[in-house]
């Protein structure tokens, strides 16, 4: 399926789970509810190929995810299922979760931000990180820390498009970069005059 085929489809269906659950208060249940069962999806391949086979009808299918899912889920989310294995969109579910999640931290005020770090932090720095950072944007963040040793030391952050590199990688670059840039540019002294 084309590209944008997709993203249309991943739009109608997470607009449609986003307006219930706005409808019925349950923004927070239903956005955890879709992580969990995307989890459980991604865990468990062979369930997956089952629910998506040509060769089970629709009406397996859906005993499988009331099955597995009843009771483990809301109402909401069991009824969404299962009407995205009828029409054959199960495929489409992390797409469909993803864009709901992206419209659920629009409404929460909540700001992704990816943090790369040297080495893996504490639970305590992560907190206290988080805490700088929602002070500084202002608002509720949703904090990605990736671990990446060739930075050395030092942090980058990166929210949306705007990217903030402290690392110290970076800062050697910069200045082998400038000294580089000086002795280029440095006025060669003239050779001394020969004696008359």
């Amino acid at each position: 399926m084309a590209e944008t085929a997709r993203h249309i489809v991943h739009e109608i269906y997470s607009d449609v789970i986003f307006e219930l659950a706005e409808e019925t208060g349950r923004l927070d249940e239903v956005l955890s509810d879709l992580q969990a069962v995307g989890k459980v999806l991604r865990a468990e391949p062979e369930f997956f190929s089952l629910l998506v086979s040509a060769n089970l009808s629709e009406a397996e299918k859906v005993a499988m995810i009331r099955r597995v899912f009843a009771g483990r889920v809301c109402p909401l989310v069991l009824d969404f299922l299962c009407v995205l294995v009828r029409r054959n969109r199960l495929t489409f579910l992390n797409g469909i979760a993803g864009r709901y999640e992206d419209r659920y931290d629009s409404v929460r005020n909540r700001k992704r931000v990816v943090v790369t770090l040297a080495k893996e932090p504490s639970e305590a720095e992560i907190e206290k990180l988080k805490e700088e950072i929602r002070r500084a944007v202002q608002a509720e963040v949703k904090l990605t820390v990736k671990v990446d040793p060739e930075i050395l030391g030092g942090i980058i952050i990166q929210k949306g498009d705007q990217r903030i590199d402290h690392s110290v990688r970076n800062i050697l670059d910069r200045t082998v970069n400038a000294i580089l840039e000086y002795g280029k540019n440095r006025p060669r002294p003239s050779a001394p005059e020969s004696p008359k």
